[in-house]
């Protein structure tokens, strides 16, 4: 039995926003952008909300672009691993949750040492 989402764009930003170093910024114009260390791990057109980009970790890219609803990102996002979710309702909230961790735990562990430990310890 497939349990519904009620995922939404207001959600996704209080998940993201709710990992240690993640900030927020409009970037390349309408692009709501989920960032860590600088480096994106998730975005959303401002005047299409519903559509979600994440980076998928290489192993996983695949799989992803697999399902019903998930797409190679589109204007070369499949050669950096870029996934876009054509709907929130693709997903299901935990699945959310899984995907925006497994795309932030991907730009995390890309950082140096340096940085990773300063997400931990911020001082």
């Amino acid at each position: 039995m497939r349990i519904l989402a009620t995922m939404n764009i207001e959600q996704i930003r209080e998940i993201c926003l709710g990992m240690q170093g993640t900030s927020e910024a409009i970037k390349y114009g309408d692009q709501l952008c989920f960032m860590v260390a600088g480096k994106h791990f998730c975005s959303s057109r401002l005047q299409d909300p519903d559509k979600v980009n994440l980076k998928a970790p290489d192993e996983a890219f695949e799989a992803q672009c697999d399902r019903p609803g998930i797409t190679p990102a589109p204007y070369g996002g499949a050669t950096y691993k870029w996934i876009q979710v054509e709907h929130v309702d693709v997903l299901t909230d935990a699945e959310w949750e899984q995907f925006l961790q497994m795309a932030y735990d991907t730009i995390v562990a890309k950082l140096s040492k340096k940085l990773r430990a300063t997400l931990h310890n911020p001082s």
